[in-house]
């Protein structure tokens, strides 16, 4: 698994959005945050999960906004083991090569997404591979906009793969959730 930078760079280069980019977040987009970055800018009814990919400029331009469609390269090579909904879209679990145990696992969890249609479980994935989309999601009656959620979670190794989906992510239980930033 590359940095949280080198993979913020390969979103870039994938939609072609130049040189010297600057990727820009609200304190609800991080992890843990219990802020939303959206609408009233309340209280979230649970933690955030992980990182919300939407906002950026180049040099000292204008802040720009991911728009719906644009390309999702995967973080690092690995296993999908789950495609399953979310409120947005889909989300795509993969279990990255790097990481591997006999108690736990660690995840990379693409949220929000029109995945592509050659992308199931059991697919392998190479780093920097494109597997999705951003889901159009005004389409869904959101204000939100377009936007890739990522999280690097661990859970136990003995938690099924069709159980990895956004029924287990929220709970602090079965999930530790790693701050993709500090992720090497």
């Amino acid at each position: 698994m590359s940095n949280f930078k080198q993979y913020l760079a390969a979103v870039a280069l994938a939609n072609r959005l130049g040189p010297d980019i600057e990727w820009v977040f609200h304190p609800g987009m991080l992890p843990e945050s219990k802020r939303k970055w959206w609408g009233d800018f309340k209280t979230r009814p649970a933690a955030h999960e992980g990182i919300d990919i939407c906002f950026y400029r180049t040099g000292t331009g204008p802040i720009r906004q991911l728009p719906a469609g644009a390309r999702v390269p995967a973080w690092s090579s690995g296993t999908v083991l789950n495609i399953c909904d979310d409120f947005l879209g889909t989300t795509l679990v993969v279990a990255p090569q790097a990481f591997v145990s006999e108690r736990t696992r660690i995840l990379e969890v693409y949220s929000h997404l029109s995945v592509c249609n050659e992308i199931t479980p059991g697919t392998g994935l190479g780093a920097g591979q494109i597997i999705a989309q951003t889901a159009d999601t005004h389409a869904t009656g959101s204000v939100l906009p377009p936007h890739l959620h990522l999280s690097c979670i661990e859970v136990p190794a003995h938690i099924q793969a069709d159980a990895l989906n956004w029924t287990l992510f929220p709970r602090r239980d079965n999930v530790n959730v790693i701050n993709p930033v500090f992720m090497e």
